[in-house]
């Protein structure tokens, strides 16, 4: 193999460099249920930004959580690079996320701003921790309710560092792009195209009640 070119190129990524390091991995444990702060607030718009600075390499990471108000289908794009999106796998088996839109339903959840740090291989021999943003959601009922994530324990054993190799959003520090620790991705700012809709039955109940509320205090 020939070391002096960039080993985080597409062309000279292997399926067979690399080792598992699943006790060193750094992630959270996939979610059992979606988290319901009160029954109020799951009819309240929630917030959602046109862009996330995804992975910070300074200062606390920036965690952005959403879920979608009652009633309400919602379709986001995100874009990843695209060398990442074949990592983005189902927690429960394994199996690849097809597509790069997020189809979600008021069942659904994302998250993503977390830190999780891998060790990675060395092309020049040894290994180093290398931090990365993480990424996790449900998809709607409709898509199958799955869990993904974005495995980044898969990616690092596909993938080696290399020095000088500043091609991709990864890999040792360079002058203008610094990272954190040793290794990371660099900071990386997404932006999510949001398309949402809520059910006419659940605008519906919504005006029945706000006109109940209304004929109440005029009593």
């Amino acid at each position: 193999m020939e070391w002096n070119k960039p080993y985080h190129s597409e062309s000279d990524k292997s399926q067979t460099h690399g080792k598992s390091f699943g006790s060193e991995v750094t992630r959270s444990l996939p979610k059992k249920e979606v988290k319901e702060a009160s029954v109020l607030s799951r009819f309240k718009k929630p917030f959602m930004p046109t862009t996330w600075k995804w992975m910070r390499t300074s200062g606390p990471a920036k965690v952005f959580n959403y879920q979608p108000r009652m009633g309400e289908t919602t379709t986001l794009e995100l874009n990843i690079p695209a060398q990442f999106w074949s990592f983005v796998r189902s927690v429960r088996d394994g199996k690849k996320f097809m597509g790069k839109k997020i189809h979600m339903d008021d069942n659904s959840y994302l998250e993503m701003g977390n830190r999780v740090t891998v060790n990675m291989e060395d092309a020049e021999g040894g290994s180093t921790a290398t931090t990365f943003p993480s990424l996790e959601f449900r998809t709607s009922d409709e898509k199958g309710g799955e869990v993904y994530q974005l495995d980044w324990q898969a990616f690092a054993q596909e993938r080696k560092l290399a020095r000088g190799a500043w091609d991709e959003d990864w890999g040792y520090s360079k002058q203008g792009q610094p990272t954190m620790g040793s290794a990371s991705m660099y900071d990386k700012e997404l932006k999510l195209i949001w398309n949402s809709k809520l059910s006419w039955l659940w605008l519906l109940v919504a005006a029945i009640g706000l006109l109940g509320l209304v004929k109440l205090f005029r009593k």
